[in-house]
């Protein structure tokens, strides 16, 4: 059976198209060898046989072809593996200590808890202070430690609500001449509260504090 004449005559129509490509190459008296081989390394050279002779052809580098559209965006990519945990920091160093503050200026202080059976009345945590009397309602007369250098007459008094007779803060004021206490350095006097001309009254209690 004898073959198809079509592929011979395609394949001789390429190997022509092929060495007419490049006659330069193809003809024996071009340049010389070195000029030969320059040519010859810019470009692929192939072997084709045309009319029953091996022809050397340059298959030349046509033009560049137009960039095609992006192609579709691949899958994410797995999470890699956690990194090792870094290196514990190095320890701080330890501030320095603070300076000690001053010491307070209250030499004396108390709660004076009024009784129902005057002259007497009751200290409540008392610091330098000795005792404390009634001697008429709402007059207190107060003597601090024997030894102790007590400021004469000056103090400090605000009411105090849990330890009265009666309910509720009074008006408490310091009676710095002490003139209802003239054997004691320190008098305190009580009054009834909400009234335009307030009135010595027994029953509250206060906190004094002689710096």
């Amino acid at each position: 059976m004898r073959r198809p004449a079509l592929p011979l005559l395609a394949g001789t129509a390429v190997a022509g198209a092929l060495a007419i490509a490049v006659p330069a190459l193809a003809s024996p008296g071009s340049s010389s060898p070195a000029a030969h081989a320059a040519r010859a390394r810019r470009c692929n050279v192939v072997i084709v046989i045309s009319h029953g002779r091996r022809v050397r052809a340059c298959l030349v580098q046509g033009p560049r072809g137009y960039t095609g559209f992006p192609g579709p965006k691949g899958a994410t990519g797995k999470t890699g593996k956690t990194g090792a945990p870094g290196k514990n920091g190095a320890t701080g160093k330890n501030g320095t200590n603070g300076t000690n503050g001053t010491n307070g200026t209250i030499v004396a202080s108390a709660i004076v808890q009024p009784t129902t059976t005057p002259p007497t009345a009751n200290l409540i945590n008392a610091s330098n202070i000795q005792s404390v009397s009634e001697p008429n309602p709402g007059i207190y007369c107060i003597v601090p430690t024997p030894g102790v250098s007590l400021p004469t007459g000056i103090a400090t008094v605000s009411p105090e609500v849990s330890y009265g007779i009666i309910p509720g803060p009074g008006v408490i004021a310091v009676n710095a001449q002490h003139t209802n206490c003239p054997s004691t350095p320190y008098e305190v006097d009580t009054y009834t509260p909400g009234t335009a001309t307030p009135a010595l009254a027994t029953g509250y209690a206060f906190t004094i504090a002689i710096p």
